[in-house]
C-alpha cells in the first residue's frame, strides 16, 4: 500500500493519503481508543499516544499529543497502516441526515459548506460540520487536523464566516463548538 504523508496547517497533525476510498458521504472521527473498537488498526495508532484519528474520503489524519515528536511515531503509524489495515476493507458509508426537519437557511448553509468550504478543509486533512444555526450564528465543529489547529480561528473568521455571510445573508457570524 502506498502512503503519501502530508503536512497540515496543524503541526500536531499529519495527513496519510491512501490510494483507496475510506469513507463515502462524509467523514468519521475517533477521539479515543474505545471509540475505535471496530477498527483494531486505529486502536494500535491510539496506543502510540495520539489524540485523534480522522478518516476523510481517501486519507487518515492523525493528531499526536503535543509531548510526542513525529520522529518517534511516524514510521510506526505508517507500518500499522501498511500491515494492520484490513485487506478486505470496504469504504465506510456515512448516512446523510435527511433534511426534512431542517429549515431552508440551514440547508443553504450546508450547501455552501459542501460545495465551497469542505473541499478546501479536506485538503488540509480535516472537516467542518454544521451543528446549529440560531439567531444568525452558525455553530460549526472542526474535525481532523482542523480541531485545535493554531490557524483555525483565522480560517474560521476570515474564510468560513466570510464565505457563509456572502452566500447566506442570514448568517451574521460563525462560532466553533466542540463536542
Amino acid at each position: 500500500m502506498n502512503i503519501d504523508v502530508q503536512q497540515t496547517p496543524n503541526p500536531d497533525t499529519l495527513k496519510f493519503v491512501l490510494g483507496l476510498e475510506l469513507v463515502q458521504n462524509g467523514s468519521i472521527e475517533f477521539k479515543s481508543h474505545s471509540e475505535a473498537k471496530e477498527y483494531p488498526f486505529v486502536q494500535k495508532i491510539f496506543e502510540l499516544g495520539v489524540e485523534l484519528v480522522f478518516f476523510g474520503a481517501n486519507f487518515i489524519s492523525v493528531k499526536k499529543n503535543k509531548s510526542l515528536e513525529w520522529g518517534k511515531i511516524l514510521e510506526e503509524i505508517k507500518n500499522i497502516i501498511k500491515n494492520d489495515f484490513p485487506k478486505n476493507f470496504t469504504a465506510i458509508n456515512i448516512k446523510k441526515e435527511t433534511s426534512d426537519n431542517k429549515d431552508e437557511i440551514f440547508k443553504k448553509i450546508e450547501e455552501v459548506l459542501e460545495l465551497k468550504i469542505r473541499p478546501a478543509v479536506a485538503q488540509d486533512g480535516g472537516n467542518i460540520k454544521l451543528r446549529s444555526f440560531i439567531d444568525g450564528v452558525a455553530e460549526v465543529e472542526l474535525q481532523g487536523s482542523c480541531a485545535g489547529c493554531p490557524s483555525s480561528t483565522l480560517t474560521l473568521k476570515q474564510g468560513v464566516e466570510r464565505m457563509l455571510v456572502h452566500y447566506v445573508p442570514e448568517v451574521k457570524s460563525v462560532r466553533a463548538v466542540s463536542l
